[in-house]
């Protein structure tokens, strides 16, 4: 008889009272139970701990002050047990079979698996995306596998779309990422084994205001995203990749691996049509940033729908004037908030 992996489900909340309750209610609603449900509260200032409180003994409550997101994700790991452990904001909700597809999906040999995500706005309502797409087509560990090693990355969700082997992040933690933990786990994780991708949701991103991924490098709400600070964040990350390849014998492509990230050769182009562009990327043509950004559109296993979509996008950005180039960042990075704005003018009657 197999023993069943231990499953820790780790929940970090910063100043969430509207959303954490939501959050803790999903993982207690799975067909799966975890087996400790950590929830781990930054120094929140508004009634979250009294929310978190309000649970009892069904999760284990860490109150610490606030010390920020990557301390939060690491105080998370080493109050966990779980030989799969998984991470959920605070913001965000994982759909009832999540805890049991990954359980039947973390075979041995996998350290990491990641699914897609329905982004809903700020109420709860499906926007009709989802984070990353995977295209309803899950990506084969082979694939995935082969595309690494040719690039150097490869397409992965956000925090909540990922579950990770206690093996491997015994290897790696603590860890000290340039913004959040997430992104250096997932960018290291095939060097030390298979990753599956799950295709359907087995969750819900929430977009908002306060989501740190609309915030700038001094931590305010912005409409238009800081691309140039993103960039270096990035390239710091795949500095980390660098030196745990070399550290495991691991040979990556040669050359500048954002250049093989669709979402970054997009951040690169809107940063020079808005002469915000980080110092190192003066120099580059906008013709070889778009030639970069069509070569990855072919390469990413997009639905053909999707992959037009994205050409016409990078097409428009590389050949539109500056000023129309902007207005089009604009819409494209506050279509939530505009979308969400409609649906209440229309008394909710949109779903």
């Amino acid at each position: 008889m197999t023993l069943r992996p231990t499953i820790s489900v780790i929940i970090t909340n910063y100043n969430y009272e509207e959303y954490v309750g939501h959050a803790i209610e999903s993982v207690l609603s799975q067909t799966r139970l975890p087996d400790e449900i950590i929830v781990i509260d930054d120094g929140s200032t508004d009634s979250s701990r009294d929310i978190i409180r309000s649970y009892g003994e069904r999760v284990q409550s860490v109150f610490q002050s606030n010390q920020g997101i990557r301390s939060v994700t690491n105080s998370g790991y080493a109050s966990s047990t779980g030989q799969i452990v998984m991470y959920l904001d605070a913001d965000d909700t994982f759909y009832p079979m999540a805890v049991e597809r990954v359980e039947k999906a973390l075979r041995s040999g996998v350290v990491k698996v990641q699914f897609d995500l329905d982004v809903v706005d700020e109420r709860g309502r499906r926007l009709g995306r989802r984070m990353p797409d995977f295209s309803r087509r899950a990506i084969t560990e082979v694939e995935l596998a082969r595309e690494f090693n040719e690039t150097g990355t490869y397409r992965w969700p956000v925090t909540s779309g990922n579950a990770y082997s206690r093996d491997f992040l015994k290897q790696v933690m603590p860890v000290s990422p340039p913004v959040s933990l997430d992104g250096v786990l997932n960018t290291i994780a095939p060097l030390y084994g298979r990753i599956v991708t799950i295709s359907d949701p087995q969750g819900q991103y929430r977009v908002h205001q306060r989501n740190n991924s609309r915030k700038n490098s001094s931590g305010k709400v912005a409409f238009i995203p800081d691309f140039a600070s993103r960039i270096r964040y990035r390239k710091q990350e795949f500095d980390i990749l660098r030196e745990h390849a070399d550290r495991l014998g691991h040979q990556l492509p040669t050359g500048d691996l954002l250049d093989n990230e669709l979402v970054f050769v997009n951040y690169r182009i809107m940063a020079r049509k808005l002469s915000r562009e980080d110092e190192s990327d003066r120099n580059r043509s906008l013709f070889d940033l778009w030639a970069k950004g069509i070569i990855a559109i072919g390469r990413g296993h997009f639905r053909p729908s999707v992959a037009l979509k994205h050409a016409t996008w990078i097409c428009s950005i590389t050949l539109l004037p500056a000023w129309l180039v902007r207005r089009l960042i604009e819409i494209r990075f506050s279509r939530t908030q505009w979308w969400s704005n409609v649906r209440s003018r229309l008394g909710g009657g949109i779903s």
